[in-house]
């Protein structure tokens, strides 16, 4: 199946879950060049990479260490300090104005990803419009901790060219803190005399692993979307070893072991700064364990049952797009919701091995449809053209 039947679910409950291939042309993902010694046909992740080293212990402290440091200056901190008027990067020659040159291509992807969330949105919300009156909410549930879905919303709706809420379960005016239960909230518009009234459609915007605008206020999680300092700090002292490190995860030629032979030592009091301005980001850690504060460790598991809440409703539909269903977590939960019969699964694979990946999971449920195009790769552009286009339902067609 390559399309996904919108006149016949617009009336569901509709709940999608994106990964972090929406946003893999504004910032790198978690994949390494790195060879899997255990198996060269693979790559080394962060997430296998961070595993293995922690499973290996004392002796290789300083290369988890180090790892993190990538990880966060690689990974993390282009997230934390992303607004939309960073699209355009600066050269380092001249530029050759034609075809071959490599940093406008980029600047073009990058455009691409901020108009396919905008493309993405607008799909959302004309088909939230279709919708029954107090019916008009949807979820969207993320693992990516980028700001793309609210800040380009907030430019949508600035542009007033599309009435719609966003609601990220933030309350408050001059200090916004998240709480579960505003995810309950919801807009409505009434007559000067209040004789009629109607619903805006809402995007509920759940972030599952954490969002770079997060900061922990006592015993609340404080939402500020200007604030862009994460206060994490390198030690100067660590520079040399991580230049080291960061050749070899980015080398294709080099395996696991290349990694594990690399001669680094950092004392622990150097290795005890970094983890404690580390610690601090409100975001999953890419291991088996997640958050270091209790306080984004409560409200994690508590999107976890709002999750398996909303798939245990009747007539609910989830759609996934450009997630893998690595994070055992959401994959285990979302299999034991198949049990609602009720419930209609679409997942959009990218390409045909994430597809034989996803009928591994699935393949034993009927309530489950496994979208793909044989041979040819399905990415936002694809998905927004070819799989969730609204344009079907819109008022001038």
């Amino acid at each position: 199946m390559a399309a996904i039947p919108l006149n016949e679910i617009y009336q569901h409950k509709l709940n999608f879950l994106i990964g972090a291939g929406a946003s893999s042309d504004l910032f790198p993902t978690l994949w390494l060049p790195l060879k899997d010694s255990d198996d060269e046909k693979k790559n080394e992740t962060i997430e296998t990479l961070a595993t293995k080293l922690d499973q290996l212990g004392e002796p290789y402290k300083s290369h988890h260490a180090l790892l993190f440091m990538y990880y966060y200056e690689n990974i993390i901190e282009p997230v934390c300090k992303f607004q939309l008027g960073d699209i355009y990067i600066p050269h380092d020659e001249e530029c050759t104005n034609d075809d071959q040159c490599k940093v406008c291509e980029k600047i073009e992807l990058r455009k691409e990803a901020i108009e396919n969330y905008e493309i993405f949105i607008d799909s959302i919300v004309r088909l939230l419009q279709q919708k029954s009156d107090f019916q008009r909410r949807c979820n969207l549930f993320t693992t990516n901790y980028d700001g793309c879905v609210p800040l380009v919303a907030d430019k949508m709706i600035k542009k007033g060219n599309l009435e719609f809420n966003i609601n990220d379960g933030t309350s408050g005016f001059l200090e916004r803190t998240l709480s579960a239960r505003n995810f309950n909230n919801y807009v409505c518009q009434s007559g000067v005399f209040g004789r009629n009234s109607s619903d805006i459609p809402q995007i509920n915007f759940i972030n599952l692993h954490g969002s770079a605008y997060w900061r922990k206020l006592k015993d609340t999680i404080k939402v500020e979307y200007n604030f862009l300092d994460t206060a994490v700090a390198i030690p100067e002292e660590a520079r040399e070893s991580l230049k080291q490190l960061t050749e070899i995860l980015n080398d294709e030629t080099k395996t696991t072991q290349d990694l594990l032979d690399l001669k680094v030592e950092i004392n622990e009091g150097i290795r005890s700064a970094f983890w404690n301005s580390y610690n601090e980001l409100p975001i999953v850690n890419p291991t088996k364990w997640k958050f270091h504060e209790t306080v984004f460790e409560e409200h994690y598991y508590q999107m976890l049952r709002l999750l398996s809440y909303h798939l245990e409703e009747k007539n609910s539909i989830l759609i996934s797009f450009a997630f893998s269903f690595a994070d055992e977590h959401i994959r285990n939960l979302v299999k034991r919701s198949l049990s609602n019969h009720k419930l209609q699964v679409f997942v959009c694979c990218f390409n045909d091995k994430e597809h034989e990946t996803m009928h591994g999971y699935f393949s034993g449920y009927k309530n489950v449809t496994l979208i793909n195009f044989d041979g040819e790769k399905l990415d936002f552009t694809k998905f927004n053209k070819a799989v969730f286009n609204a344009d079907l339902l819109r008022d001038d067609y």
